[in-house]
């Protein structure tokens, strides 16, 4: 894929990313409103960055299709493109640390191709999830004081 269908596809996720995060931050006044304010700002320059780029690398003729490119791996976009859906639904449901466990765990024994032994390959899974959990639950509940989303059964 040319670098330039990258950057111009970056940079429209992330303005899509920061739009959606702006609806969000509706409700949030004064000093609260701040700092997602300047996050949201962050990304949108990045985008704005990203997708001039991609126009340029475009017109100006410098971006030949890559000799060597890998194939889209369809299959594996399409897991991912699932999984992510399935952990949004869970994730009401059972809450974020249940659905995070859920989603880290499979994901990474689904995706994994590195060809160790299955044995090896749990324990990666499970050293990522136990990793990933905990890093969120230390930087949100309790340095950052903030509530992750609960679900109706947990």
């Amino acid at each position: 894929m040319r670098s330039s269908v990258i950057d111009l596809a970056a940079g429209v996720f992330s303005l899509l990313c920061a739009a959606a995060f702006y609806t969000q931050i509706g409700g949030l006044k004064g000093v609260g409103r701040d700092y997602p304010l300047g996050l949201i700002i962050f990304i949108s320059l990045g985008g704005v960055f990203l997708l001039g780029l991609g126009m340029y690398k475009r017109l100006s003729g410098r971006d030949a299709p890559p000799v060597d490119a890998e194939p889209v791996a369809y299959r594996r976009v399409a897991i991912i493109t699932a999984a992510s859906i399935a952990y949004v639904l869970l994730m009401s449901l059972l809450g974020f640390y249940a659905a995070s466990v859920i989603f880290l765990f499979g994901s990474a024994m689904a995706l994994n191709d590195t060809g160790w032994s299955r044995q090896k390959s749990v324990m990666a899974a499970c050293a990522l999830t136990v990793i990933m959990c905990l890093a969120v639950w230390l930087g949100f509940t309790k340095l950052l004081y903030v509530p992750t989303p609960e679900g109706w059964l947990f």
